[in-house]
């Protein structure tokens, strides 16, 4: 479970603006104030892709639920950039829509009966927030993030923000700011927790192109600790705040590789995530993720190969599946039409399947020799 900051000095002082240049500057003091408290987390990889569609690039584990478009899970139009998650049991939703007055709130269901009760606004934080959006609930069922802005204390932009419900009160408690790196200037939306997979992601647009954002992979740590400023100095301690390079919070090689082989075995379960991003075991101990970790030459090029052949692998097996269906449901004729042209196209996919794991055995072996 992700523990975090808990600075109460920082959530407590407010004030109003009189200009854009005081905003910034107060901005910068919180940033400041908020960089000795700066978490301590490795991050494994990282994607850039689409605003749009890209919380279907998150590969959650099905225990810790789905993640979706609010439209899509009420079956609506008109909140393409409003955000639901329904729990690993599919018996509670978190998800967000305008309000009358045109912002962005959060409402909870949960499903009884197989139907889904009439949404309920949690009002806890109305008045906190211009808009709210992007929840995610943790297994734990208590501990909730969300992405805001328009609190008085925040960094910029969409901060995420968390809070645990109370059963006892019926209540969320006050929201805190999770503060960095998980926050920037920028507009930050998600942080998930995947605590079945050990992994969790963070999506922000900071130093992306209008329309993509960046969407992290991390492990999530068992507890808070922070960076010790006297050891990794001032100009490193801001590049982990700002995630400059994430290669920086590589300090464990052994966990860093199991991550990585948790993360191919995850996307592999999910494949409609995968779209994009590289992963490719090499052996029990390293998964590559970017082309520029091939030893070989030939090898990424037979990678790339390798990459085309299972896409018409992808193509054909669906090509052959609604061959199958349409077998079932044809007549006599039909099917003795059909029927050759389903037998050449399973000799094809056979053929193309064995010929990529040839394939994926040449270039392990290869870079497990050129490796030693």
């Amino acid at each position: 479970m992700l523990l975090l900051l808990t600075g109460t000095d920082i959530m407590a002082q407010s004030g109003q603006y009189d200009d854009e240049e005081e905003e910034n500057t107060y901005t910068e003091e919180t940033y400041d104030e908020m960089l000795s408290s700066t978490a301590q987390i490795m991050f494994v990889d990282s994607m850039v892709t689409d605003s749009a569609g890209f919380i279907y690039r998150i590969p959650l584990g099905h225990e810790s639920g789905t993640v979706m478009t609010s439209d899509d899970f009420r079956k609506t139009s008109g909140n393409p950039s409003a955000y639901a998650h329904v729990n690993g049991l599919g018996n509670k939703v978190i998800f967000s829509k305008k309000d009358s007055n045109g912002h962005f709130a959060l409402y909870t269901a949960d499903r009884l009966g197989g139907k889904w009760t009439d949404a309920r606004r949690i009002a806890d934080f109305d008045g906190m927030f211009e808009d709210i959006n992007c929840p995610y609930m943790m297994a734990d069922g208590t501990t909730l993030y969300f992405a805001a802005r328009g609190e008085e204390r925040g960094l910029g932009g969409y901060d995420i923000y968390v809070t645990r419900y109370d059963i006892g009160s019926d209540r969320f408690y006050t929201p805190e700011n999770i503060g960095l790196p998980y926050n920037s200037q920028d507009d930050d939306y998600y942080c998930i927790t995947d605590d079945y997979n050990h992994l969790g992601w963070l999506v922000t647009n900071r130093r992306q192109p209008a329309g993509s954002v960046c969407i992290y992979t991390m492990v999530p740590p068992q507890g808070r600790s922070v960076y010790d400023e006297n050891i990794v100095g001032e100009e490193l301690l801001r590049n982990l705040a700002d995630l400059t390079s994430i290669s920086d919070t590589w300090t464990d090689s052994k966990e860093l590789d199991n991550a990585r082989r948790r993360l191919a075995k995850l996307t592999a379960r999910n494949p409609g995530t995968n779209k994009g991003r590289m992963s490719f075991i090499v052996n029990d101990n390293t998964v590559y993720t970017s082309m520029t970790d091939f030893k070989s030459h030939t090898n990424r090029v037979r990678y790339e190969k390798l990459k085309n052949m299972k896409k018409t692998v992808e193509d054909m097996s669906q090509k052959l599946e609604n061959m199958r269906k349409a077998y079932t449901e044809a007549n006599s004729a039909g099917k003795k039409r059909l029927a050759p042209a389903i037998y050449e196209t399973e000799h094809k996919v056979g053929q193309l399947e064995e010929y990529i794991h040839t394939l994926e055995k040449e270039i392990r072996n290869t870079e497990n020799m050129l490796g030693e």
